[in-house]
């Protein structure tokens, strides 16, 4: 397990899920209602997308390494935000969540991917 890409994972996800409950809690959608739980549930899909994109860094899908961290990031972030789109703003909460995955990935993948060093056999 590399920690270093679940920590810049986690806290790149901590951040976005913390704006998109701000966000949720400033916006009036119709025929939904803000409440503490949903917010703190809105925040944890978020965290969610950090947690899965953190953990899994070798999960390979094409050859590319940041096209692989595109689609991974897509995939998780599409797969936690169906969860609470169910509520209400369905459309706006799958394409955060889509952006939100990708940015993470990429991140994750560009800043926390260990580096191979080539050692010589004495």
């Amino acid at each position: 397990m590399n920690v270093k890409r679940l920590v810049i994972a986690l806290v790149l996800s901590a951040f976005f899920g913390a704006g998109c409950a701000y966000g949720t809690s400033t916006v009036e959608i119709p025929g939904f209602t803000v409440t503490m739980p949903y917010l703190l549930t809105i925040f944890y899909a978020r965290l969610l997308i950090g947690f899965f994109v953190g953990l899994c860094g070798g999960l390979t899908l094409v050859k590319s390494k940041y096209l692989n961290a595109v689609l991974r990031g897509a995939m998780f972030g599409l797969i936690t935000s169906v969860v609470i789109s169910f509520y209400g703003g369905a459309v706006i909460f799958i394409a955060a969540g889509l952006i939100y995955g990708i940015i993470t990935d990429l991140l994750a993948t560009r800043f926390g991917d260990r580096k191979v060093v080539n050692q010589e056999e004495k």
